[in-house]
């Protein structure tokens, strides 16, 4: 029995990582990350208690005479939910579009098809779907800092592990990067300056330095959450009950994911820049190089073949 020829696209490394990244984007687009959230503070009770199939309007009177309480109830919790959403869905956003950064770091025709030259790639798959699982699992503990810190701390290991990957590879990869096309063609300075313009944002930046300082500012939220348990009467001496450290504890982690993502963006803007500035210089190259050759053409004195015979009357 002869075996399948593979689609050649499955060898694209670019194709490979979207495929591994598909499952959370899914689960963005299914809401289950909402359903999860509303499920650990308690508002699905809320709605399921209230509503009532033969009271339509009485039921959406009493679903927000019983929203309102919520809310003022369970508001740090959902600045965290708030807060955890925004950094799912800028990572997710972002590493979409991280991958057709990659992809672009080549000329036509040399972007990397070997998948088995990646290294740690069987690493990749347990990554993607890894992160969706601690996403998951962060959002079912909205109401419990001490263990949502825990996982914090978790996926900053798990932040590095896959830095590193990436690192490893771009090492290689512009190591081995060479331009097949001529010299003077506009297309090399392109992949040069998007390529100058990934090592800056990827390997130039303190990348680990950032991860380090969140899992810090995590490790310091954990035990503030310890407090409580351990000096209750010197707390309750300054009025910080164990209620008041939760509402503390789960605002700072809110802040510190927040901060994480405004150093990130504030990162990736600069690197879309140099990407802008590229591209501009790409443009205008190749516009000139389009004026020099008509120009060139122009100046041809038009020729005819040897044998011609004169024009007749």
């Amino acid at each position: 029995m002869k075996t399948p020829k593979l689609d050649p696209r499955d060898k694209r490394v670019v194709n490979r990582l979207r495929r591994a990244s598909n499952l959370s984007d899914w689960l963005i687009s299914t809401g289950l990350f909402t359903l999860i959230a509303q499920w650990a503070l308690g508002y699905n009770l809320v709605v399921t208690e209230a509503f009532d199939l033969s009271d339509i309007t009485g039921s959406l009177r009493k679903i927000l005479d019983a929203t309102l309480p919520f809310l003022r109830r369970e508001w740090p919790g959902i600045i965290l939910a708030l807060a955890l959403y925004f950094w799912f869905w800028s990572y997710r956003t972002h590493t979409n579009a991280e991958m057709d950064i990659l992809d672009g770091l080549y000329p036509e025709g040399q972007s990397p098809a070997n998948w088995d030259k990646v290294t740690n790639k069987r690493f990749i798959h347990v990554l993607a779907v890894g992160i969706v699982t601690v996403f998951m699992l962060l959002a079912a503990l909205l109401h419990h800092p001490t263990l949502f810190a825990l996982i914090m701390v978790a996926l900053s290991c798990q932040d590095i592990f896959g830095n590193e990957i990436l690192r490893d590879n771009l090492r290689r990869i512009f190591a081995e990067f060479r331009c097949d096309l001529p010299e003077d063609d506009p297309r090399c300075a392109l992949h040069a300056g998007r390529q100058a313009a990934a090592r800056h944002y990827w390997l130039d930046r303190p990348q680990l330095l950032r991860i380090a300082v969140m899992m810090s500012a995590t490790v310091l939220v954990l035990a503030l959450t310890q407090l409580p348990a351990s000096f209750p009467a010197q707390l309750a001496g300054i009025g910080l009950t164990g209620d008041r450290t939760r509402i503390i504890a789960t605002l700072a982690l809110a802040a510190i994911i927040v901060g994480n993502e405004l150093v990130m963006r504030n990162w990736r803007r600069v690197r879309d820049e140099e990407l802008l500035t590229v591209e501009i210089a790409f443009d205008e190259a190749q516009s000139a190089r389009a004026a020099v050759e008509k120009s060139a053409a122009g100046d041809l004195p038009a020729t005819g073949g040897g044998d011609a015979a004169p024009p007749t009357a």
